[in-house]
């Protein structure tokens, strides 16, 4: 049971190492801009690296910015509560 044990812990770190190289090569997609509204990002200021939001899909990086993100989820909300245009401004 040993080997397996040995097995399986090896067969573990070699995918953990894979996808660690994966994720690092997507970090150099990231934009140097927000998708939405084309606020620049420093990819070395510690705060916008937390705060803005980062959506990965087949290999497709997409950035936003905390207020687009929010802007997105309230719509979305608005969206499933049965939004109603009451302004008629659409």
């Amino acid at each position: 049971m040993t080997s397996l044990k040995k097995k399986l812990k090896r067969q573990k770190i070699k995918e953990t190492k894979k996808d660690l190289t994966q994720k690092v090569g997507l970090f150099n997609k990231i934009s140097d801009y927000c998708l939405t509204c084309g606020k620049n990002f420093d990819k070395t200021n510690k705060d916008m690296v937390v705060t803005w939001n980062v959506v990965v899909a087949q290999d497709t990086v997409r950035l936003y910015c905390p207020q687009c993100w929010n802007n997105a989820h309230q719509l979305i909300q608005e969206i499933k509560n049965g939004y109603s245009n009451t302004k008629g401004d659409v």
